[in-house]
């Protein structure tokens, strides 16, 4: 009874305290402690070695139940469970080892959510990092002060919507509009060939000179004086809201223009034509230098993107004039 009750003290002292497996290794009886041992591993026959390193070795892991021991000189090797001795200890050994696998294992489980966790943790910060990002460039675009610092330097007239008229890509420049919506007249090309003697009829003294008919405009076309008939059907406040909200998107292009032409300084028309589809589809830009070139690409992809309401009727041309340097 005595002898069990030590036992379950060491037991204690084993699960809170590394030297478990010497105080067990007390526990053994005078005899059997400064007894001598041989043990297999394998094929090889090792020690000897007292009982007490015996049960240390069981406490370790080195050894387990089915581990052949014998007493030196003995022929026959018996496993350490089978000797009374060796039982009680080969049975705490065992739980001992039970109990660090579980523990083993938990430690693996909470590693893996560890690692779990942290790896969600990278994915949410690289998102929020991505996102901060475009919230900052946004910021940086179209926050308030942001075009002010960006595009110092860069300025946009009113735009005057009027009806599209028809333009050759090799037109000379022409004179930007001005607000009231109306282009001055052109002058027209006098024919090759002709003199102002050969185009006037003589007329004998004394006759009459014939009247010639003159064919009568529409009276629609008439009061317009570039002869177009006035039937509209867009929405020219959509249109005004569309070009406000967007027009800072060509600053770009003149920025870069900019760059490509150290000290670049210049007033730069442009008109575009709005589809019945509410897409742009011609562009002009009015001035001598940059009729075509990058910067007429930049703008046409721009202008491109701008969301305009699709209508019917006659086509809708807006004019915008931007100021650079």
């Amino acid at each position: 009874m005595r002898v069990r009750m030590r036992v379950g003290v060491a037991m204690w002292i084993g699960d809170k305290d590394t030297s478990a497996c010497m105080v067990a290794g007390q526990e053994l009886g005078g005899d059997l402690s400064d007894q001598q041992w041989l043990f297999r591993q394998g094929d090889l026959v090792l020690g000897p070695v007292s009982g007490q390193q015996l049960v240390e070795r069981l406490y370790t892991g080195e050894m387990n139940a089915g581990t052949l021991i014998a007493p030196p000189g003995a022929r026959d090797f018996v496993p350490i469970a089978d000797v009374p001795a060796f039982k009680v200890h080969v049975a705490r050994a065992q739980a001992k080892a039970r109990v660090d696998a579980e523990q083993h294992a938990e430690r693996q489980r909470v590693m893996r959510k560890r690692l779990i966790l942290g790896s969600i943790a990278a994915v949410v910060t690289a998102v929020l990092g991505i996102a901060a990002w475009q919230v900052a460039r946004w910021a940086a675009v179209h926050g308030p002060g942001a075009d002010e610092d960006e595009y110092a330097g860069i300025s946009v007239e009113l735009p005057t919507i009027t009806l599209a008229q028809r333009r050759k890509d090799s037109e000379e420049l022409i004179a930007y509009p001005s607000s009231s919506g109306t282009r001055p007249a052109e002058p027209r090309p006098k024919p090759s060939g002709q003199t102002p003697s050969s185009t006037t009829p003589t007329v004998p003294a004394g006759a009459v000179a014939a009247k010639t008919p003159t064919e009568k405009k529409p009276a629609a076309a008439a009061a317009d004086p570039d002869g177009l008939q006035m039937a509209t059907e867009f929405d020219q406040d959509n249109i005004n809201k569309v070009v406000k909200g967007n027009q800072k998107t060509l600053f770009r292009c003149l920025k870069e223009e900019a760059q490509r032409r150290p000290g670049f300084a210049a007033k730069v028309p442009i008109e575009f034509v709005i589809g019945n589809d509410g897409r742009v589809t011609k562009l002009w830009v009015d001035h001598p230098q940059l009729k075509q070139g990058p910067l007429y690409e930049c703008f046409l992809t721009e202008l491109k993107k701008w969301p305009f309401k699709p209508y019917k009727g006659e086509l809708a041309s807006v004019n915008l004039a931007f100021k650079v340097g």
